[in-house]
């Protein structure tokens, strides 16, 4: 489970602002934002298990970020990652760029996912699904929209609505306001009751109480959780803010990361 809040041509200084959360198995090693690339210069985290990123924005003001699709964990592994096509999706560097090489991408190539990515001007949500040979695509309209694991502010899925609510009381906040309004939904522990619990797919046999823990916002299991968090501020062009934590938002740790986009810095692990 991941979580996207966006707030889009709803703030009156930036005209994207996303909080996000990386829910992983606690034991998949990761570390939190670094330059991933130069040319455009990336800066995201990185998963160290295969290499990819889940998330990462580039300095021309591109954002890419991925969450898996609910119900895919029974699977199996893919040959194929998904944090590699958030990479190569942020080396495109642009929303057109971006677009040709999803229409190069076949969708049953990886397990299911639904890919966030645009700027301050153009903003899509393009879903991969086993039986689609191509990704399915829509434009983000403005407002306040949740990706959570399925389609853009899925109304089955509890936790969207309040998410929702959440961001929406702070969205026109000024920056200092709203960046402490919107680390505190990241932070977020409310639980719904178990009858409003999206039903069961075939073959899932987790128990109910356990998919409850993950419609919190910040979920802690002893094996799974909210693992890092991130705020991002955009306008055509331009990365105002990059803040990122990488620790469950709840305990704090968060620092501003946006020189990374701009002064020189190692690629690789830090």
């Amino acid at each position: 489970m991941c979580t996207l809040v966006i707030l889009r041509h709803v703030h009156p200084e930036w005209p994207l602002v996303l909080a996000t959360n990386r829910d992983e198995f606690l034991a998949r090693p990761a570390s939190g934002p670094q330059v991933l690339s130069e040319s455009p210069r990336i800066v995201g985290g990185k998963d160290l298990e295969r290499g990819g990123t889940w998330a990462g924005v580039t300095n021309g003001g591109v954002y890419v970020g991925l969450t898996n699709q609910r119900g895919a964990g029974g699977r199996g592994p893919a040959a194929r990652s998904r944090g590699e096509v958030v990479l190569r999706a942020l080396q495109a560097g642009s929303v057109a760029a971006i677009d040709q090489y999803l229409d190069t991408l076949p969708g049953d190539a990886f397990l299911p996912f639904n890919l966030l990515y645009g700027d301050a001007q153009t903003l899509r949500v393009a879903y991969a699904r086993p039986e689609a040979a191509r990704l399915l695509r829509q434009d983000v309209p403005p407002g306040v929209h949740v990706l959570p694991n399925g389609v853009l502010d899925a109304p089955d899925i509890p936790k969207v609505a309040r998410a929702r609510s959440l961001a929406t009381r702070v969205a026109q906040r000024p920056w200092p306001e709203l960046a402490e309004g919107l680390k505190a939904l990241l932070a977020d522990h409310a639980l719904p009751d178990v009858e409003a619990l999206p039903p069961a797919l075939d073959g899932d046999a987790l128990p109910r109480e356990f998919v409850r823990q993950l419609q919190a916002l910040c979920i802690h299991t002893p094996g799974y959780g909210t693992r890092s968090a991130a705020l991002i501020a955009m306008a055509p062009g331009q990365v105002g803010h990059y803040l990122a934590t990488e620790n469950a938002p709840c305990q704090g740790g968060w620092r501003d990361v946006s020189g990374l986009l701009t002064t020189a810095a190692r690629t690789g692990p830090r």
